[in-house]
């Protein structure tokens, strides 16, 4: 039996249909689904708390994690481009917020994870306004504080964390002014008349260059050392996950609900369109352009060689990564967090 964790958002819809249409079965695995509701502690439990793998992941969030802790695997991927968006920046209907400018002193919602943080903090600066986090804690404390900021307090954004399973709700009560999030908070947002998309180009291709790459699927590197064979097959059952989400990408969101909060679980006519890549598709040069465009941009703990540690079904693996550092007590973690609870 193998542990596969799994982010509740759009970008994971590959892992959804591999596991709702027996894939993993075909190709001689049980596995058991963990939920999360990003990918953040889902990255953080691989790292810490010894999950074997679990996608999808925004690259900073891995990354940051590879860096400074221990070497992951990369599988798949997920991709925006003009055309297929997977990011957005919503404002609450009758906010007045009719450019990122007018974002300075307002209250703004951002999925909680390092990804959509650090995006963020490039979004504002572009228009010279500064990102404060309004609450810091262990997922965030890389992140600047107005006193480390470049640019002065009246230029200021101040930014609160919003789970998907909220983003509505956060919008209509007038918590949070704006939202830079994904599906399904977004989705749910605009179908439920709260808010509207700002601008009419997708942000992190606009920024960050078309088609950009957003994520992949993720493996411990003692887990790829240890059960090689095991990794190299969820690997295939995920090609053929991508797969069916290129043929039917309507069917696969359908699919998509069982594994999302309950509030905002249809993504039947989901606004984000990720492209999704079988590891076969991935082409490592522009992976690695990836890497450096994060790198130079401070959104991941430096530069880094990526091609050693991207993975398909029959890629040479390299050798184990450095020792795994002591577990952390913690409670018991329950099989499914991802729900509105």
């Amino acid at each position: 039996m193998v542990t596969i964790g799994y982010s509740a958002l759009g970008v994971s819809l590959p892992l959804f249909v591999a596991h709702r249409t027996g894939l993993f079965e075909d190709h001689g695995l049980r596995v058991q689904m963990r939920g999360y509701p990003t990918a953040h502690p889902l990255v953080e439990d691989i790292i810490d708390e010894g999950v074997p793998c679990g996608g999808f992941v925004a690259f900073p969030i891995a990354l940051h994690r590879h860096a400074r802790s221990r070497a992951l695997h990369y599988a798949c991927a997920v991709a925006e481009d003009m055309n297929n968006p997977i990011s957005f920046l919503l404002v609450r209907k009758g906010s007045g917020i009719r450019s990122i400018e007018d974002l300075v002193g307002r209250r703004v919602g951002v999925l909680p994870t390092k990804a959509y943080r650090e995006w963020l903090k490039v979004l504002l600066a572009r228009a010279e306004l500064g990102y404060h986090q309004v609450k810091l804690d262990k997922t965030c404390k890389c992140m600047e504080t107005c006193a480390a900021s470049k640019f002065s307090i009246e230029r200021m954004v101040h930014i609160h964390d919003v789970l998907p399973h909220e983003t509505a709700a956060a919008l209509r009560s007038g918590r949070i002014d704006a939202i830079f999030t994904n599906d399904p908070g977004v989705t749910d947002a605009v179908r439920s008349g709260v808010a509207d998309i700002l601008g009419d180009r997708p942000i992190l291709p606009s920024l960050l260059g078309s088609p950009f790459l957003f994520g992949s699927f993720v493996f411990d590197s003692d887990f790829v050392a240890d059960r090689p064979d095991e990794a190299r097959r969820i690997v295939a059952a995920l090609d053929d996950g991508v797969r069916f989400c290129q043929q039917d990408p309507a069917e696969a969101r359908r699919m998509a609900a069982t594994y999302l909060p309950p509030s905002c679980a249809d993504l039947r006519e989901g606004l984000g369109r990720p492209v999704f890549l079988t590891s076969r598709e991935v082409d490592a040069a522009r992976l690695q352009a990836t890497m450096d465009l994060l790198a130079d941009g401070g959104m991941i703990g430096g530069r880094m060689e990526i091609g050693p540690w991207v993975m398909g079904t029959d890629t040479p693996l390299p050798p184990r990564s450095a020792p795994r550092t002591a577990r952390r007590p913690r409670p018991d973690h329950a099989e499914l967090v991802a729900s509105c609870g």
